[in-house]
This record gives C-alpha cells, sequence and structure tokens, in this order.
C-alpha cells in the first residue's frame, strides 16, 4: 500500500504515513483520502502527515498550491504536522504552508523528525492504536 493512515484514540490525532513517490497524482488520492475518513470521524485534535519513508517527490508547484488552497483535511483548530526529514521535502512542505497561511488557512508546522511531530503533540507511537486505512491491517 501507498500509504496508511492510522488513529490515535486517546489524543484524537490522525497519522498519514505515506510510502509512495509524491506525485501530482499521489498527493491528490491521499488528500482525498484523509478528508474523506476526516469526514465520517472528528472532532480531531491533530493531525501528523509522515513523509519520512518518500524518497521522490516530482510534485509540481501548482499541485502543492491547489491543496493549500483547498479547506482544511481535517477542520479544527489543531495542529497539522508535517514530518520532511529531506532538505528538499521540507522546501515543498514549508511552500505548502506558506501558500495555506497566506490564503488565511491554518497553519501547518514542519518538522524533520516523526520524534520531533510526537514530541511536539504530546503522543507516542504505540498511542496509534486504530489503523483506518488499509483497514484490514492492524496498526
Amino acid at each position: 500500500m501507498d500509504y496508511q493512515i492510522d488513529f490515535d484514540p486517546t489524543h484524537r490525532v490522525l497519522r498519514t504515513t505515506v510510502k509512495t513517490a509524491l506525485t501530482d497524482e499521489s498527493c491528490i488520492k491521499i488528500y482525498r483520502a484523509v478528508a474523506r475518513l476526516a469526514s465520517h470521524g472528528g472532532p480531531y485534535n491533530a493531525t501528523i502527515l509522515d513523509l519520512s519513508h518518500v524518497v521522490d517527490f516530482p510534485v509540481s508547484r501548482d499541485t502543492i498550491r491547489a491543496l493549500a488552497a483547498m479547506s482544511p483535511v481535517v477542520p479544527g483548530e489543531g495542529p497539522n504536522v508535517v514530518v520532511a526529514p529531506r532538505p528538499a521535502l521540507y522546501g515543498i512542505s514549508r511552500m505548502f504552508a506558506l501558500y495555506r497561511d497566506s490564503m488565511g488557512g491554518s497553519l501547518h508546522t514542519v518538522v524533520s523528525s516523526i520524534d520531533e511531530a510526537y514530541e511536539l503533540l504530546k503522543v507516542n507511537p504505540e498511542d496509534f492504536s486504530q489503523r483506518l486505512f488499509p483497514e484490514s491491517m492492524a496498526a
């Protein structure tokens, strides 16, 4: 599977782990999948988008801008944390955050490790005990 979505029911945090190249198509596919799942649950206190496993990211600036202009995947005031360990991926993630902020959207925090994200949100990896997608696998 190209990505998985896990849930921490105690802290109400969604974590999406991407395991594929970030292309224009995959970004939109993942965005829509998370939005669909989030519309049936919630409220959520925060989200994590973990890009640690992404090694190729031929995503266009136009797609980043278009995604930033969309409604937040998970509504609410909670922090949205993007984990981007590679410098170029970090830059793309910051570009998304800046576009979103300039359009009056919710703030996204970009960090360089999953441990930073966990520390920022005061959660632990084992807290993500529910696999939402793909459903057939346990977290």
